[in-house]
């Protein structure tokens, strides 16, 4: 199973990804849900969406 969300840097924020469209890898895009200067803060906002997608 592919993941729904990935955490990224680019430039100087990190930013979560999500994934948007159908299941097949070559329909989806990776939408990006906002970035943060902070690593902590980002990976903590990944790790709560991560759990959430599993509910």
């Amino acid at each position: 199973m592919a993941d729904k969300y990935k955490l990224g840097r680019k430039e100087n924020h990190w930013h979560i990804m999500a994934r948007k469209g159908a299941g097949a890898a070559t329909e989806a895009a990776w939408v990006s849900l906002g970035g943060c200067p902070g690593q902590i803060v980002a990976v903590r906002v990944y790790l709560a969406l991560k759990t959430r997608g599993r509910r």
